[in-house]
């Protein structure tokens, strides 16, 4: 399933680090109670957007309420096993559990949503909202704070007509890949347009073997060490693989219309010849919302957040202000919008050699140089100092689950040469960097 969202925290750490900074300097002219050096408020952060998609639609919560939270200790790999777009943000929020989640129509009827996942409230049923009608978001959490959000409505609709890729010069130098949307209003106020994507692309593993390592009975403190080492034939898919990244960039544009409103030739992402995701195969999901004038302008200046170095010195109490307040009235409990949009999308695929035929495949994001070592090692049990020169052995290697088989060592590699040449995991099992399992969506040429 195909997640989104509207108000991804790395947004939110650029604003709460800006607010941060600016609490040191003018602490009188932020409307916050700071009640000690390391602590803000307990604020929570709200993420929600529900549209004219016929679907289960999602809030998300979570709450900062640490200074020390705003740090980040470690950068993201996009290519890490096990990574997500938010995977640097895990230590930096935490899930708002066991609140009450509820939507409010105009027309009388209430939407209640369960909590799936912690933090994620998911509504009960799938639903669509409709033209003509306005949506309360209402919360309550587990100690009983309350919030509620501006009655929201939809205020136009946009079809997506073309999406397209084209073959460029980069503004930061060297050939790639731009992709463009062109688009048409339909009816209300179509003005306001936020873009959101979703890119999945082919991950093949350069160094995969039918063949792989069984590792059984192994005792590495027995003298000799016992083990029994088989080469087996895969039963599972490990050399083709697919993985989706959703952007976390705030993409706007209400300003590049022909004076009929349609948009043409608006760019949305743009890769370059090396990217790794363009490897082989590659495919974006460009959603297009029609959003509010208010909730443009609210995520106009989340943007501002992370790409003006000076925004900092220009925060002023109600700068980021959103449409979801306390009924206590208490200012600074809160962070997020509640979006109420019409989505149009469209999909795109195309593969490397469409761009760039004669040119050599981007690299791997994975070092996978052949490597062998001895099969077997000296017992760690063993009283004798013995110097061994020689890297961990293959049953070593093959007990930490960080190899692949690659073929035998005719070739005589490496500077203590076994039986077999092997190399990092990843590059000979995709499964490390995406899921072998291909999306419904996926169409080869």
């Amino acid at each position: 399933m195909i997640k989104y969202l509207t108000l991804n925290y790395y947004w939110v750490m650029c604003f709460l680090t800006a607010m941060t900074m600016f609490l040191n300097s003018c602490v009188e002219e932020l409307d916050l109670e700071v009640t000690g050096q390391n602590e803000l408020p307990n604020i929570l952060i709200v993420e929600a957007v529900i549209t004219d998609e016929f679907k289960f639609q999602e809030v998300r919560l979570s709450k900062m309420d640490s200074l020390l939270d705003l740090r980040v200790e470690r950068a993201f790999n996009q290519f890490a096993p096990g990574s997500s777009q938010n995977e640097g943000d895990v230590d930096l929020v935490r899930y708002e559990e066991n609140a009450s989640v509820s939507i409010s129509v105009s027309d009388g009827n209430q939407i209640i949503f369960v909590e799936g996942a912690p933090g994620t409230y998911i509504s009960g049923q799938p639903f669509q909202v409709e033209e003509g009608l306005e949506y309360e978001l209402r919360i309550k959490t587990a100690d009983n704070r309350e919030f509620v959000s501006k009655p929201m409505k939809i205020e136009g609709k946009s079809s997506i007509e073309n999406v397209y890729a084209e073959k460029v010069t980069l503004s930061y130098g060297g050939k790639g890949i731009e992709i463009f949307v062109d688009s048409s209003p339909i009816n209300g106020d179509a003005g306001n347009l936020r873009f959101r994507f979703d890119e999945t692309y082919k991950i093949i593993a350069p160094n995969w073997s039918p063949f792989q390592y069984i590792l059984t009975d192994y005792d590495p403190c027995a003298i000799p060490v016992v083990y029994d080492l088989d080469l087996v034939r895969r039963t599972e898919e490990a050399r083709v693989c697919y993985t989706t990244v959703t952007s976390n960039n705030v993409i706007l544009n209400n300003k590049d219309v022909n004076a009929d409103g349609r948009l043409e030739q608006f760019s949305i992402h743009a890769l370059g010849q090396n990217n790794f995701k363009i490897s082989h195969r590659y495919s974006i999901l460009v959603n297009q919302l029609v959003t509010s004038a208010e909730s443009y302008g609210f995520y106009e200046k989340l943007k501002n957040f992370s790409e003006n170095g000076n925004v900092f010195s220009q925060v002023q109490p109600g700068f980021l202000e959103g449409n979801i307040s306390s009924t206590d009235g208490r200012q600074g409990t809160v962070i997020g919008f509640f979006d109420v949009a019409s989505v149009s999308q469209k999909r795109l695929f195309f593969n490397y050699d469409d761009f760039f035929p004669d040119a050599e495949l981007p690299d791997y994001p994975i070092n996978c140089t052949l490597q062998s070592t001895p099969e077997s090692h000296v017992s760690y049990c063993f009283q004798c100092l013995i110097s061994n020169p020689c890297p961990q052995s293959v049953i070593e290697r093959v007990f930490l689950d960080n190899i692949t088989y690659v073929g035998a060592n005719d070739n005589n590699i490496g500077t203590c040469p076994g039986p077999h040449v092997f190399v990092s995991k990843p590059c000979g099992d995709c499964r490390l960097l995406g899921s072998n399992e291909v999306p419904e969506f996926w169409i080869e040429e």
